[in-house]
């Protein structure tokens, strides 16, 4: 698959981004467990939709964030974290240096196995690894219909949703497990439309392209609710996965 540049080009979108993407559910704290004190790492941390939340679970935090533009936001609301000026497949610190490596809706971005390796090493033994995607839940019929609005018809480049990790079973990974919890996300007709256009396939679009975009959504929703509120259905899942002892 060609790479276009694409999922350097949030920052165009970085003040929606943070306003209108969804922050992780509470109730995903009791698959994160207890992080108070950890050395954690989050990778590709966006504007910290994540990061945030680790935090308030107690993380000792340091990120990783390319654009310019989004990790400004991020470090405006977290003036705190530890900035690593990295990317996933050259992370900057020693070997064994974190309890903890998150990465959340960013997989798909990463060079594989290059960023595998890399979180590999950096992981103390007995680390754990967590790859997250947190977004519409697909298997229910009107949501996935929605979601085929943002995207441009057979966009060669379209980058499937990263929300799992894949391992070789002799690799540095073990006790791998996939995780997912549903839960709801209530929002305004206006703030759904918002929020479509901060995806890659919307923000790669012309503008009139993603004003035609905008208005399918806002009419398929109208259809749905009428001029109420949307619920939306969402799913956080991933792998979690444990650094092999050295």
């Amino acid at each position: 698959m060609a790479d276009d540049g694409r999922g350097m080009k949030f920052g165009t979108v970085a003040e929606n981004y943070d306003r209108y993407r969804a922050s992780p559910p509470q109730e995903a704290a009791a698959l994160f467990g207890d992080l108070q004190g950890l050395d954690v790492l989050e990778v590709g941390a966006g504007t910290g939709k994540l990061t945030r939340f680790l935090l308030e679970l107690g993380a000792d935090l340091s990120i990783i964030e390319p654009d310019d533009d989004m990790r400004k936001i991020l470090l405006r609301q977290s003036p705190n974290v530890h900035v690593l000026k990295g990317r996933a497949e050259e992370i900057p610190v020693d070997d064994s240096s974190f309890d903890a490596v998150f990465s959340s809706s960013a997989w798909h971005w990463f060079q594989q196995p290059d960023a595998t390796n890399e979180m590999a090493r950096v992981l103390r033994s007995n680390g754990t690894l967590y790859v997250l995607w947190n977004g519409f839940s697909r298997d229910v019929p009107w949501m996935a219909q929605l979601t085929t609005l943002r995207e441009r018809p057979a966009d060669a480049n379209a980058r499937p949703r990263g929300w799992r990790g894949d391992f070789d079973a002799d690799g540095a990974f073990v006790d791998v497990r996939d995780v997912s919890l549903d839960w709801t996300f209530t929002r305004s007709i206006d703030d759904v439309v918002a929020l479509f256009s901060t995806y890659s396939g919307a923000i790669i679009q012309s503008h009139e392209e993603r004003g035609e975009m905008e208005k399918a959504v806002r009419q398929r929703l109208v259809e749905h609710v009428g001029d109420g509120v949307v619920v939306l259905p969402m799913t956080l899942r991933g792998t979690i996965a444990r650094r092999r002892p050295r």
